[in-house]
Parts: C-alpha cells; structure tokens; sequence
C-alpha cells in the first residue's frame, strides 16, 4: 500500500506529533480511510466499526468517564451484547471493565485512532489533544537539573518524544521560573507540557494559541526566528498572558524548534508573573541546538528498527505497514 520512503516519512511525523503510525499515514494522505481500517481489521482478527449504523441508545448507555478512560466508542447494542469501538481491541482490561461496570457482553470494532479522536470529540466533548500521545510510553518527569550542560545531555540521551520534552523542559528552568512547551499543529500553537511558577502539565494542555492572529507565536513559527521582549498588545498575546497570569508589559523569550525546515515546538520562558527574561541566553540557544539533532536521532533509530522487523512470519505486508 506503500512504498520505503512514505513509510520514513509517517515514522517522522509520529516521532514528532505522537500518536499511531496509521494516524500518520492518513493524515499525510498515504493512505485512505478505507483501506486502513481494512488493514487494521485483519491484522487485528476482529471485524472494523461501521460507523454509518451507530445507535444513540449504545451512545446513551455509555458514560463519558469511561470512553474518555479506554479511549472507546459504542456503536451498537444487541440485547445484553454491546459492540464497542476501538482502536486497540487486544485491550482486554478495557473490554472487561466497561463490560463489568455497564453489566454487558463487550464484542470489540477496530477503528483508527483518528477516527476515534473525532467521535469522542463529537459525541462526548472529550480534548482531541490526546491524539498528540506519544505511542511509546508514559509523559516522562521533568527532572531537576540545575546544571544546563547536565541538562543538555539528557536531551542528547533521550530515546522518545516524551523523553526529549521532559529533557527541554529541565534545560529551560536553568534559565526561566516558568516553561512551557508547545506542539506546532496549524492553525493552532497547542500546549503540552510545563513547569515552574503556577505551571505544571495539566494547565499548560489547556493553553491554545491560534496562528492566523497576529502575535508572538505567529512569528516566531513563520520566522523561525527567536523573541526576546515584551510581547505586543494584540488579542493572541493578550489572551495567552491572562491564561498564564503574566503581567503585560514584562519580558518573555519565545524559542523555535524546527526540524529540517519546519517548526515543530516551541518553548515559551519568562521569570514569573512579574519578572524580567534574563539576558543572558545565548548559552540557551546554543544548547537548544541540540534538540533538533535529538530528533533526527530518534527517527533514524525508529526507521532501523521498522526496517529490521519488515513483515512478520506469514503476515502480510500490507498490514504491517499499516500498523
């Protein structure tokens, strides 16, 4: 379905914005809906969600606290038998609590995880930044690192996205009271993780930035281009300071993280609510260099490993790619 390289460039991308490889086929148009979902039924041995038969008595039987959990859809109901989308169906502990806690025989539907991410957004108000999950494991800690070289190891040795975040978000508070981190998703700036004064992980995943207003964020991203100063009085930076608790008027930095000519992340740093960004951040920028690297690093040693497994002992090629 398709060839080495759209294969190199899908590991690129979810190395970059998390979620599963068929998540990032699809959205860099490698492949149709269709086609994957099949791919997904037969690797998987269950039969595919058919998403034009959904039932509003399965989708009133099922609490958003329990879709939101397992990340499942409902689609159907069938006496005490309750046909239930998802993305991962080898998950037996979610099909066993949400059949012990609803009191029904659970049958699993495979559907992509993109697809998942637009039911529960439509049907249960549920945050789609979930589909931005690195795949590979759990958000790892932000370390304390007072050392700035220390840190700039660690973003050197990390293995994972979420490994390299927490690496950046270390090196940051060398120099900043406050850091924040940001995934760059046109026509948003979404925030993902962050430390410091009055931030932490959960308040900095509900920052939103939008990129067709004027601000900050807009520029640097277009750019590509670092911002050290006070970010102007347009609606964006406005917002974004109110939902930060930063007095206008006091300096901030702004830092872009491009990998092979795209902005990707960017790291927002300041010294509280009201301090002044210091000065002396050259040493940051320099260090900062090496997260790109750290990057192409990660993709590489993923590429490899896609490439020493090829198909498994009898399956299909199709499917493997796919998965």
């Amino acid at each position: 379905m398709i060839t080495d390289r759209q294969l190199q460039e899908a590991i690129q991308h979810q190395v970059l914005y998390g979620g599963r490889l068929g998540t990032s086929l699809f959205e860099l148009g490698f492949i149709t809906e269709e086609r994957l979902t099949d791919a997904l039924a037969r690797a998987k041995g269950v039969p595919a969600a058919d998403l034009r038969s959904l039932q509003p008595e399965a989708l009133a039987l099922v609490p958003k606290k329990l879709v939101q959990r397992f990340k499942v859809f409902p689609c159907r109901v069938r006496g005490k038998t309750l046909f239930l989308g998802m993305v991962d169906p080898g998950d037996h502990a979610a099909v066993a609590q949400v059949g012990y806690s609803l009191g029904f025989i659970v049958r699993p539907l495979v559907m992509p995880e993109f697809r998942m991410v637009q039911l529960l957004r439509d049907h249960y108000g549920v945050d789609e930044r979930w589909r931005y999950s690195d795949t590979r494991g759990s958000a790892a800690a932000v370390p304390e690192v007072k050392d700035p070289a220390a840190a700039a190891e660690r973003v050197e040795a990390a293995v994972t996205r979420d490994e390299l975040v927490a690496a950046v978000l270390a090196l940051g508070r060398c120099y900043f009271k406050r850091v924040v981190f940001f995934i760059v998703r046109e026509p948003w700036v979404l925030g993902w993780d962050g430390v410091g004064e009055g931030m932490d992980r959960a308040r900095a995943s509900a920052l939103r930035v939008p990129l067709d207003l004027p601000s900050v964020f807009q520029g640097v991203t277009r750019n590509r281009t670092m911002f050290v100063g006070r970010p102007g009085p347009g609606e964006a930076d406005r917002a974004f300071l109110d939902s930060i608790g930063k007095k206008p008027g006091t300096t901030a930095a702004l830092f872009p993280v491009a990998v092979r000519g795209r902005v990707v992340n960017l790291m927002w740093g300041d010294s509280g609510t009201t301090g002044a960004a210091r000065g002396d951040l050259g040493q940051l920028l320099a260090f900062m260099q090496r997260i790109p690297r750290a990057y192409l690093r990660i993709i590489r040693a993923r590429v490899a490993e896609s490439q020493q497994a090829g198909p498994g002992p009898g399956a299909n090629p199709e499917e493997k790619k796919s998965e």
